[in-house]
């Protein structure tokens, strides 16, 4: 069983594969304050839109994670202004969250949440969907930006980042 933080992304497309309550049986999922506090739908094949309910899930079926303003804020302040720029919130509080804790994964399908993984020395706390899925004895055709493959390539270039300095 992983225990794993996920984007808005995984969770969304996890609904649209009617995959979010087998990856809840599976897993130990963990949802950011920032993340869980957004407004979700997604639309199906036939263009009719589903809305996503996550906070009656809080407690019963994966837990909430915060993280306070001003670690928040530090974890920020790491990066050039480029990189802050395109973190979304609730990824940054993500990826500070995992940061504080080694034993989470970080599932996401955001090209720059993804290079900050590797940016941060922590790509061994990140999994791509496509990974989550197989490991949750699930097989889905993906969208490119939901492939191992993908998730592999951002990684690496937030690697050379690190190795360029792009933190301050």
């Amino acid at each position: 069983m992983n225990i794993v933080l996920l984007d808005a992304d995984v969770i969304i497309y996890l609904h649209r594969l009617n995959a979010w309550d087998h990856v809840l049986k599976i897993n130990q999922i963990i949802i950011s304050s920032i993340i869980l506090r957004e407004a979700y739908y997604y639309d199906d094949n036939s263009g009719k839109r589903h809305f996503i309910d996550l906070e009656s899930g809080v407690g019963s079926k994966f837990r909430e994670l915060s993280q306070e303003a001003e670690a928040l804020g530090d974890f920020l302040s790491q990066f050039d202004r480029e990189i802050q720029d395109g973190l979304h919130s609730g990824e940054a509080e993500a990826l500070s969250l995992i940061q504080t804790d080694k034993n989470m994964l970080f599932c996401t399908s955001d090209k720059m949440a993804i290079k900050v993984l590797g940016l941060m020395g922590a790509s061994a706390q990140g999994i791509s969907f496509e990974k989550l899925l197989r490991t949750s004895g699930l097989t889905k055709k993906l969208e490119p930006k939901h492939t191992e493959k993908l998730f592999k390539q951002g990684l690496l270039e937030g690697s050379l980042l690190r190795l360029q300095s792009r933190k301050k």
